[in-house]
């Protein structure tokens, strides 16, 4: 009788298991298709994390078993590897660039607008933090949500950041209130060449922009992206949580945080793809860098994956991060880049915890024919 119940019990969880599978199979499908077109694909895609961790847990239930039947897990693990290692970044070896390389280090925020619009007893944190990016050895700034008041002794960032360190810059402003500035901004220490604006519409305060810099001789061009926000608020969660218990109030907080994901997802959908047709006409090496509002397990990933490589999964370690809010161990802000560029060192700056992102930096190594192998496109 004891043997009949292993058995059950034995087929139960290998049913379990060949149903994480297919949750598998059918989150990396969905990670295909553009939520604007289906936009259920975009929360079977958001899921896939969870499908991940799962089918780790079903390989070491059936090694610990001593059951055959690992050979199931382990072949998901093996074949899917290129997923966990979105997940988690395991690369403990640290990289140097040659000694005579060119190099190109850069930082991407979302700054919260300084928390502008927080307390006055704020206004120190908003200072450190504009001094925090101003001293940043980074050759490169891409700021998201970036804020200037020219007539405040605390925000006026443009005077702090590009002016006193003579950084180069361009403020695209995607707002205007009572004469302070919001936006995206590019700071460098490199001269720029050139430099643009990609707008997802006269209704959307998301945007890209870019700029080319001469890196000693050769070309890069450096995008700074903003996509559709998650518009997922602290209060949300919590008004989730206090809802436990109430039926009626737990469907009605459910529905208001999938709608807000939902128009997320078709948003971002449309969006990466108009900076896809964008970057894949660029004549130089590329950075795609910013707050790209969605996790690894997304369209809006996959999209960016297709042709680019990510700087994290290449030199990143640990979970990496970017959110500081109510979500933990969201990775939405990202550093993307093409070929003619190297990346050798990532870093996510978790000690910088005064915006709702955090800090990232990548250095990369810039190929020696880079100039030369983008003149021949």
């Amino acid at each position: 009788m004891a043997g009949t119940f292993k058995k059950i019990r034995r087929r139960i969880w290998l049913l379990l298991n060949i149903g994480v599978v297919f949750w598998l199979l059918l989150g990396v499908y969905c990670m295909q298709v553009p939520p604007y077109a289906f936009w259920p694909a975009g929360f079977v895609a958001f899921s896939l994390p969870g499908a991940l961790v799962l089918n780790v847990l079903f390989l070491l239930y059936w090694v610990l078993r001593g059951a055959w039947y690992a050979v199931l897990p382990l072949a998901v693990v093996v074949l899917g590897w290129n997923y966990y290692d979105r997940l988690l970044g395991i690369n403990l070896v640290q990289h140097l660039a040659p000694a005579e390389a060119k190099t190109l280090h850069v930082l991407s925020f979302n700054v919260h607008m300084f928390r502008a619009y927080k307390d006055d007893k704020d206004r120190q944190a908003s200072e450190e933090m504009i001094d925090w990016i101003a001293r940043h050895p980074a050759d490169v700034y891409c700021l998201q949500e970036f804020y200037n008041d020219r007539e405040s002794g605390v925000f006026n960032a443009i005077s702090k950041i590009g002016v006193r360190y003579e950084k180069e810059r361009f403020f695209s402003v995607a707002g205007v209130r009572d004469e302070r500035e919001t936006g995206i901004a590019i700071f460098s220490k490199y001269p720029i060449v050139d430099r643009g604006v990609i707008d997802f519409g006269m209704r959307s305060p998301n945007r890209v922009i870019w700029v080319d810099l001469n890196v000693t001789g050769d070309t890069v061009r450096v995008y700074a992206s903003h996509l559709q926000s998650m518009s997922i608020k602290a209060r949300d969660i919590e008004n989730t949580y206090t809802a436990l218990g109430n039926q009626a109030e737990m469907e009605r907080e459910g529905r208001n945080l999938a709608r807000r994901l939902r128009k997320g997802f078709i948003a971002r959908s449309r969006q990466v793809e108009v900076l896809e047709n964008h970057y894949t006409r660029s004549p130089y090496p590329f950075v795609v860098s910013g707050d790209f509002n969605d996790i690894p397990f997304s369209y809006t990933y996959q999209v960016l994956s297709k042709d680019l490589t990510n700087a994290f999964e290449v030199a990143g370690t640990g979970i990496g991060a970017t959110y500081n809010g109510p979500l933990p161990f969201l990775r939405i802000d990202n550093q993307f880049y093409s070929r003619g560029l190297r990346a050798y060192a990532f870093e996510t700056y978790h000690e910088m915890g005064l915006s709702d992102h955090y800090p990232i930096s990548a250095r990369y190594v810039v190929e020696p024919r880079a100039a030369e192998i983008a003149a021949n496109k």
